[in-house]
């Protein structure tokens, strides 16, 4: 797979997210940030959109490239994102799934809204858990749903330490170590602004702390 820059510019749009890609090969940081790129990316058209069917409008065009036999990619992502299926690194099905799951968001009333955005980043840490060789997808949910409570306002739920994931899935885990580290901290603790967020993250990595 070549340097197409997906990670830089994650790394522009959602630098603490790029963080978690840090300790992974270049084919998994590449292809793993177009996937967290992919998360941003429909969150964002969610969050645009004056009503729910207009959201759904821009949600069922994404469907629709990805899955047209002809591709003239008008966005960089969706042009690496069909490069990766095209190589056979990444499913049309994998990709669909992930905007079907934007689109049951797009339509939840107030009282189940949370539950379904957590199902969008529990399934994009699924789906990222699975592309680098792991098949146990549990806490890769669950660290998934507290993403998306971090990044959305939500009290932190308990998650792993990064003892218990190392002891879980081994090396080629880092990243998720990181997530789970950058949900605990949330988005209202100063973590913005913390000069030594770097060293924090690779601590976490070299001494795997059980708490």
């Amino acid at each position: 797979m070549t340097d197409k820059n997906s990670w830089k510019s994650l790394r522009t749009h959602a630098p603490l997210l790029s963080y978690s890609l840090l300790f992974q090969n270049v084919q998994q940081r590449e292809l793993l940030a177009d996937i967290l790129s992919l998360g941003l990316e429909l969150d964002f058209i969610l969050a645009q959109a004056s009503e729910p069917m207009l959201a759904l409008i821009r949600l069922k065009w994404w469907e629709e490239q990805i899955n047209s036999p002809v591709k003239g990619d008008s966005l960089p992502l969706l042009s690496q994102l069909n490069s990766h299926i095209s190589a056979g690194y990444l499913s049309r099905s994998q990709v669909t799934s992930l905007i079907q799951r934007w689109q049951d968001y797009a339509e939840t009333d107030p009282e189940t809204h949370q539950k379904a955005g957590q199902a969008c980043w529990s399934e994009i840490l699924t789906i990222c858990t699975h592309l680098c060789g792991f098949e146990k997808k549990e806490l890769s949910q669950q660290i998934g749903a507290a993403l998306y409570d971090s990044r959305n306002g939500y009290p932190p739920s308990e998650l792993p330490s990064a003892r218990q994931i190392y002891q879980i899935y081994g090396k080629g885990a880092e990243f998720l170590i990181i997530l789970a580290y950058l949900a605990r901290r949330g988005t209202g603790s100063g973590i913005t602004s913390d000069n030594l967020i770097l060293f924090k993250i690779i601590w976490q990595i070299l001494t795997k702390p059980s708490a």
